[in-house]
């Protein structure tokens, strides 16, 4: 797939080069001149170059295959930006767990420490999501998908879209429960609330 999207990159950039010289050469061809005597001295007059109907076709169709070349370059540049940025995951996320001890000092600073990734998750979150994730892990880790439309007040396509994403992502897991779905955080997440 990556190789077949290159090939395609190159050839638009080949096109776009191509469609680029033959403009840029049409548009600066060098003018007729003429050379005027009088009384043994000579001038040389430039005249103003005329573009035939053939040359402003091939200007046209040039600076169109270029500018849909480079569109193409620029869109799938864009796409490939925030595909980058949509991949990035909580799997990235380093979170140091510090050893447990008996004491229980230690073992509430343990019980800090482990909130520190459903944390990292939602400041990562933004808006919607950010509500959606919190209210998951307000009921315990999982709830069901029509219980989120309610208590959130979004429409079911929206709550639908949202967890969708979030699952594309590894965030939380769906679960057909009944008519509807049970929405629950993802593994790696919902063993560190257990763990409170």
């Amino acid at each position: 797939m990556k190789s077949r999207r290159t090939v395609t990159m190159v050839l638009a950039g080949a096109a776009l080069v191509v469609a680029c010289i033959i403009v840029t050469s049409m548009l600066l061809a060098t003018k007729p001149s003429i050379i005027q005597i009088n009384d043994g001295t000579f001038k040389i007059l430039e005249l103003p170059y005329a573009y035939t109907k053939n040359d402003a076709y091939v200007l046209v169709f040039f600076s169109a295959v270029g500018g849909i070349m480079l569109s193409y370059i620029l869109s799938w540049l864009f796409a490939a930006g925030r595909d980058d940025i949509n991949n990035l995951t909580v799997e990235n996320m380093q979170v140091k767990i510090p050893e447990i001890h008996t004491n229980e000092v230690d073992l509430s600073e343990h019980v800090i420490d482990n909130s520190l990734l459903i944390e990292a998750v939602l400041t990562a979150l933004e808006g919607d999501e950010k509500k959606l994730v919190r209210e998951i892990a307000d009921h315990g880790g999982e709830i069901l998908q029509n219980e989120l439309v309610l208590s959130l007040n979004f429409s079911k396509a929206k709550v639908s879209r949202m967890v969708t994403d979030l699952e594309k992502r590894k965030l939380v897991v769906k679960k057909q429960y009944g008519l509807t779905n049970k929405v629950a955080l993802a593994d790696k997440i919902r063993g560190e609330m257990n763990e409170k």
